[in-house]
């Protein structure tokens, strides 16, 4: 069974349009990464965030190393999809003393390994944000731009036709302009029990890079493997629920991606409980023309520093030969001290 899903993987990275940016269990904590107008978590702070995504935990290459006969040979071990996100963010005020506008900025770096082909983006964010009411609500749109890189990654696929001319034995890859756009809108409250609200919607990929990598086969020394990106397009929405001494933090993220040759919806439900300010449990619900993932989360917050864990139980086929996906984020917020200037005092008019 390992064998038939490891090479319907790989011909699926090739030769089929399916979702292609990484989805995250932590979609609200990493929204800079699909949508630039997220940018910049809070004015005063330089924010710092990384994350690990693991998917599919032990799914192995069975069909041997290279070097190897294909069935006698060891496994290639973890060739499931490895994702890391890197986010770096201010806000700066450009209004002055008024505060109700602002530059959101950030910088994203997404390494996204799937079998055996890769690709790193580096993109930076840039927003601007106008607040109306004293910050009551706010209206931010942005624009990301940047680099993508994608090729085969390391040629250790072995197929058990030694003279399939389609299996690369060389490693290849090249480099694209990545952009993408998008829009949010916050409001501090909806009634008086709905707080923190914010919707946003964002397409990536809006460029449609096409990749081809030139790469020698076994049969043929300058074979191309092809890929072009499609658009992906993000709806979220969120808030926080103060009930008693906890907060309910609902959130959907509604994604349409090319599954087959059909643009599908992907929804992420999301609701975790913070306790005392501190401590965060909740659980997540992945569908993606089937049932996906059930999540268990678990974070920690306190101060500038923000913790969480997620554990995807795999509900689909893949769970006979995997057990599960683990992610980890962590964010660390640095406050910008701005000193105001000191005043001037003349002890005389004679020195004005």
């Amino acid at each position: 069974m390992k064998k038939i899903l490891t090479v319907v993987a790989v011909l699926f990275a090739f030769y089929s349009y399916a979702q292609q940016d990484p989805y995250y269990t932590h979609f609200k904590d990493v929204m800079q990464a699909y949508n630039p107008a997220a940018a910049g978590h809070k004015y005063g702070e330089i924010c710092v965030s990384g994350l690990t995504h693991h998917q599919w935990r032990d799914y192995d290459d069975a069909t041997g190393a290279r070097g190897s006969n294909g069935v006698e040979g060891g496994s290639i071990q973890n060739v499931a999809p490895v994702t890391y996100n890197f986010n770096v963010n201010s806000v700066f005020n450009i209004s002055g003393t008024k505060m109700d506008k602002f530059i959101g900025a950030g910088l994203t770096v997404i390494d996204d390994k799937i079998g055996f082909t890769k690709s790193t983006a580096i993109r930076a964010n840039l927003n601007y944000r106008q607040q109306f009411q004293g910050g009551f609500h706010e209206i931010s749109g942005g624009l990301g731009i940047g680099t993508k890189q994608w090729g085969w990654d390391k040629p250790n696929y072995k197929a058990r036709n030694l003279n399939d001319p389609n299996i690369p034995i060389s490693g290849s890859n090249a480099m694209k302009l990545d952009l993408s756009v998008g829009a949010m809108y916050k409001r501090q409250s909806i009634g008086t029990k709905i707080k923190d609200f914010y919707v946003g919607f964002s397409i990536t990929n809006i460029n449609q890079a096409k990749y081809d990598v030139q790469v020698a086969t076994l049969l043929n020394p300058m074979a191309t493997l092809s890929r072009q990106y499609v658009p992906h397009y993000y709806t979220i929405i969120g808030a926080d629920v103060p009930v008693g001494g906890l907060v309910l933090e609902p959130a959907v993220l509604i994604k349409y991606g090319l599954l087959g040759k059909a643009y599908k919806p992907q929804v992420d439900l999301n609701v975790t409980t913070l306790f005392a300010k501190t401590f965060r449990g909740g659980l997540a619900f992945r569908q993606w023309g089937t049932s996906d993932a059930l999540s268990v989360l678990l974070g920690y917050e306190k101060g500038n520093i923000k913790f969480g864990y997620a554990y995807d139980i795999t509900l689909s086929n893949v769970q006979k030969v995997s057990n599960g996906t683990h992610e980890i984020f962590v964010r660390y917020c640095i406050p910008i001290v701005v000193k105001d200037p000191p005043i001037l005092i003349r002890e005389s008019v004679r020195f004005l």
